[in-house]
């Protein structure tokens, strides 16, 4: 039985980084559907994002409408923030309760993990999905070396091929804010609806 990836994030915008990570991860690891789950507040960026929940939502059902394995997810919208990712893997094991979950992240949240909230509960629940940076191996904090592989204290951490883009979601407001183009770095539907509502201006 494939299994279920959870992608969370600001998504603020969602840009084509965002769908390069999740696509390969689905690829690679065979998943069945990968699951963006928009954070209300991250606890580590502790800022809110710069546009309505509304419209977040937005962006990503519009980057998203075109593949069939990509679903989107508003429990953390629903909650009190801050958004903690045990929280979201506890209620989609119960939703999941016979299938393999793979949460998605890149290495530079992994080198972050010790700091969240509840992290060893969190490696309990699914298995650590990370997406390797272009000539870069795979590193596992010295922190985590003893969850890398799955036991009854962690369902493991495994590596896949991230065709990494120098796209980020703090580089886009940024341009939007001083009127420059950032054709090519969202999907046009995105990119158009952005426009269309003046957001990050």
């Amino acid at each position: 039985m494939k299994g279920i990836g959870i992608y969370g994030g600001s998504f603020d915008p969602i840009h084509l980084g965002h769908l390069l990570l999740a696509e390969a991860a689905r690829e690679e690891l065979d998943l069945e559907q990968v699951i963006f789950v928009p954070a209300l507040q991250s606890p580590l960026k502790g800022h809110t994002p710069a546009v309505t929940n509304e419209d977040r939502i937005a962006l990503v059902k519009l980057a998203i409408i075109d593949n069939p394995f990509f679903t989107l997810s508003e429990v953390e919208l629903t909650r009190e923030p801050p958004s903690y990712t045990v929280d979201t893997l506890l209620y989609f094991r119960r939703v999941y309760p016979n299938r393999r979950l793979f949460f998605l992240m890149g290495q530079d949240a992994l080198d972050t993990l010790p700091a969240w909230h509840q992290f060893r509960t969190l490696l309990t629940l699914a298995c650590l999905a990370v997406g390797t940076r272009p000539g870069f191996p795979p590193s596992v904090p010295s922190s985590l070396e003893k969850y890398r592989y799955p036991t009854e204290e962690s369902q493991g951490i495994v590596f896949f091929h991230n065709p990494q883009v120098e796209v980020s979601s703090s580089r886009i407001r940024e341009r939007l804010r001083r009127g420059k183009s950032v054709r090519y770095w969202l999907e046009p539907k995105v990119l158009d609806y952005i426009l269309a509502k003046k957001l990050y201006t």
